[in-house]
């Protein structure tokens, strides 16, 4: 038995980087979407903000921060992220999308919408990068296996999630960069539940999309989430 290796397959600098396929762009992922001077200056607009700092202040006195990796979200770099991703979205996953017009559900902050929704039903933290990476991988999971995870294996994904990311070096980036790092997660997210809605009358479109999303995660993660269950342990081989 074997369990994923979440500090390898975090998105962002933990991947493990290899050739980029025709398809998927894994620098996108793995050097993140927007330039440093974008996320310098987020960094020092956040410093420079009364409420920012009160809010730094109220997380820190939270136990659970260390492993969930919180930060404080700014609504211009959110901006930014979804104009960035939604520019280069057929860069970053192969799903040939039947919806109409993922790109402007991103821009119009439906895919906001979407992911705020789904963390809230499944009982993960919104902006904190271990709910974000785990609900990206969850819902890649049950898209690629065409099967529902219960709210105890969403739970031990989390755990699991959130204990790999805190020894990895993102635990050790500002906001910004954990911003970003959970919103292209998220976005991402958001679209394939969309999509998968768009074809829930479709069997044989389900499967198309079911194919395109683990095909999607083998290349950015290189983990085939057809080879693990879900245990009280988290993803485990089979």
């Amino acid at each position: 038995m074997h369990l994923l290796r979440i500090h390898a397959i975090a998105l962002g600098a933990m991947f493990l980087v290899g050739p980029a396929s025709a398809q998927v762009n894994i620098g996108i992922w793995g050097n993140g979407i927007l330039g440093q001077s974008a996320l310098r200056n987020a960094q020092e607009a956040a410093g420079q903000s009364a409420d920012d700092e009160e809010a730094e202040t109220s997380a820190r006195a939270r136990p659970e921060d260390a492993a969930a990796l919180f930060f404080d979200r700014s609504g211009d770099l959110t901006g930014q992220i979804e104009e960035a991703v939604a520019q280069r979205l057929s860069e970053m996953v192969s799903v040939r999308f039947q919806m109409e017009d993922p790109s402007y559900l991103v821009k119009t902050a439906g895919t906001r919408a979407i992911y705020r929704q789904e963390l809230a039903k499944r009982g993960l933290p919104e902006d904190s990068l271990s709910g974000a990476t785990a609900l990206f991988l969850a819902v890649g999971w049950e898209l690629a296996n065409g099967r529902a995870l219960s709210d105890a294996q969403t739970a031990a994904i989390y755990r699991q999630t959130a204990s790999g990311l805190r020894q990895s070096p993102l635990a050790r980036k500002s906001g910004p960069e954990l911003q970003q790092e959970s919103e292209i997660r998220l976005i991402i997210t958001a679209l394939w539940l969309e999509e998968a809605r768009v074809r829930s009358s479709s069997s044989r479109s389900k499967q198309d999309l079911a194919d395109a999303v683990r095909n999607d995660l083998k290349e950015i993660t290189r983990n085939d989430m057809r080879a693990y269950k879900v245990t009280e342990n988290g993803f485990t081989g089979l």
